[in-house]
C-alpha cells in the first residue's frame, strides 16, 4: 500500500520546531485537524531516513548593507521499506518579504524539478480574510497631482468615506492627518500620483493646485493583485494571503490602510515555508535538493569594517528517522569579506580559501559563521570596541592623523630650533 503523508494545504499556525528563528532546514510533515483548522506537524513515525547532506554557501557579492549568498542543501534520502512512500516536506527558512526572490528557489527529487508552494508566517495560500470581502466591488480614484510652481505645494486633502479604504502614493513629500479625520497629501518640486480605493461610499477631496483625476469600479482583489504585482514584480497566493492578513491587522487600527506603513513590515525576516511532497520507491535512494538565495545580518559594531552573519537551521533534521554524514562548504573567496572569524562549528580554511566542515552526525547546535575583510579582528577593531568609538569617528580620525601628524612635526621642529638659538647667544 501506498503511504500518503501530503494533503491539500491550509494552516493557521506552524508547530515551534519549524518557526524557530534561523535560516533553514527540512523536516518530514503532515496535516492534522479538521477542515478550516489544519495545523502542519511534524510526521513523528515518518520511515524516511537521511544518509549525508551536502550543504554549501557560494557568497555572491555585496547586497546594499548584506552579502547575498546561494545556499544549496542536497540530501541523499533513502526509503528502507517495501512501501512506496510520498511524503510531504517542509523546508524552513526565515527571509524578508522584500528581499526575497521566488525565481531564486529550486526543489528537485532525483533531478527532476518539484512544484512547491509558499507558507509566510504561518498564512495558508488559501487564507480568506474576515473583516472585508476581496471580491467586494468598490470605487478606485486615481489622482494625478500636477508639479507646483517653485517654492509651493500642490496638496490632496481627502475626507474618508464611511467604511474601509486602501491608500498608496507615490511622489509625495509629505503626510498628515486632521482632528476631523481629513488626510492631507501634499507634493513639492513635481507631479505626483495618489490612488485611494473605497470599499464602500464616495470620497470627498480638494486639490489646491491642478489635477486629473479617473474613477473605475473593480473588485478589490483586482486592484490589489495588480498593485501586489507592480510592487514586488510577482505575486501568488502565498503573498495574497500574507498582505490580507497584513491588511485585517492595519484595519483594526484605522479605517484607512496606507500602503508604506503596511510594507514597512517588509523589511523584516518572518518565517518562510516551502512545502512540497517526494515520492520515495520501495528501498530506494533518492537525491533530494532544494536552492535559494538569501542574505546575510550585516553589523558594523565595534569593528573597522563590516561582519556579516549567515545562519543555517540544522534542528528539523532531527525530525527523520536518522540522520548520517554532513558535510558544509564556504566560499566566500569573490565576495570582499573571504575570512571566517566566527562559526558555531569548526569551518576550517582549505587550501584555495574556502571553508569547509564534516561531521559524523547531525550536531546539536544550528550552524552561524561570520565573515569579514580581514583573517581576525585588528588592535584597531579592539581599540575601537573597548572604547565605544564608531567606526565612523574612527575613520574621521584617522583622515585626521596625517595633518595632526604634520603639524607636531613642524611644531617639534620649531621648538627646537628656538632652543638651539637661545643656547647660541
Amino acid at each position: 500500500m501506498k503511504r500518503n503523508n501530503s494533503c491539500i494545504l491550509a494552516l493557521t499556525a506552524l508547530l515551534p520546531a519549524l518557526l524557530t528563528p534561523a535560516s533553514a532546514n527540512s523536516a518530514p510533515t503532515h496535516w492534522e485537524g479538521s477542515p478550516g483548522s489544519e495545523v502542519l506537524a511534524v510526521e513523528e513515525d515518518c520511515p524516511i531516513a537521511v544518509a549525508h547532506e551536502d550543504l554549501s554557501f557560494q557568497v555572491i557579492g555585496p547586497s546594499s548593507y548584506s552579502l547575498a549568498a546561494r545556499v544549496e542543501a542536497v540530501y541523499q534520502m533513502e526509503n528502507p521499506t517495501p512501501e512506496a512512500q510520498s511524503v510531504q516536506m517542509a523546508f524552513s527558512l526565515e527571509e524578508a518579504v522584500r528581499d526575497f526572490d521566488l525565481n531564486t528557489v529550486t526543489v528537485t527529487a532525483g533531478g527532476e524539478v518539484l512544484p512547491f508552494s509558499l507558507v509566510w508566517d504561518g498564512v495558508a495560500p488559501e487564507h480568506q480574510p474576515t473583516r472585508f470581502d476581496p471580491n467586494r466591488i468598490g470605487k478606485l480614484y486615481s489622482f494625478t497631482l500636477a508639479a507646483p510652481p517653485e517654492d509651493s505645494e500642490n496638496t490632496l486633502t481627502l475626507s474618508v468615506p464611511e467604511g474601509l479604504a486602501w491608500l498608496d502614493y507615490d511622489g509625495i513629500n509629505s503626510y498628515s492627518g486632521g482632528e476631523d479625520g481629513t488626510i492631507t497629501l501634499s507634493a513639492r518640486r513635481s507631479a505626483a500620483h495618489v490612488r485611494l480605493y473605497a470599499l464602500e461610499g464616495d470620497l470627498n477631496y480638494t486639490v489646491s493646485g491642478d489635477y486629473g483625476l479617473l474613477t473605475s469600479e473593480t473588485p478589490f482583489s483586482q486592484y490589489f493583485q495588480g498593485y501586489l504585482e507592480d510592487c514586488y514584480g510577482w505575486c501568488d497566493a502565498s503573498l495574497t494571503a500574507l498582505k490580507y492578513q497584513q491588511l485585517e491587522q492595519a484595519w483594526q487600527n484605522s479605517p484607512v490602510a496606507i500602503a508604506e506603513w503596511v510594507e514597512a513590515n517588509d523589511y523584516s525576516r518572518i518565517p518562510l515555508q516551502l512545502v512540497y511532497t517526494v515520492d520515495f520507491p520501495p528501498e530506494s535512494a533518492v537525491e533530494v535538493a532544494v536552492s535559494y538565495q538569501t542574505e546575510s545580518d550585516g553589523l558594523r559594531e565595534g569593528t573597522a569594517g563590516w561582519q556579516h552573519t549567515f545562519e543555517y537551521l540544522l534542528s528539523p533534521a532531527r525530525h527523520w528517522a536518522s540522520f548520517g554524514t554532513l558535510d558544509i562548504h564556504v566560499d566566500a573567496g569573490e565576495s570582499g569579506y573571504p575570512y571566517v572569524i566566527a562559526s558555531s562549528l569548526p569551518l576550517e580554511r582549505q587550501a584555495d580559501g574556502t571553508y569547509a566542515a564534516h561531521s559524523e552526525s547531525l550536531p546539536e547546535e544550528d550552524l552561524f559563521f561570520t565573515l569579514y575583510d580581514a583573517p581576525e579582528l585588528s588592535l584597531s577593531d579592539r581599540v575601537t570596541a573597548a572604547l565605544g568609538i564608531t567606526t565612523y569617528t574612527l575613520a574621521f580620525l584617522r583622515l585626521l592623523a596625517v595633518p595632526v601628524g604634520i603639524l607636531l612635526a613642524l611644531l617639534a621642529v620649531f621648538f627646537l630650533r628656538r632652543r638651539r638659538q637661545k643656547k647660541g647667544r
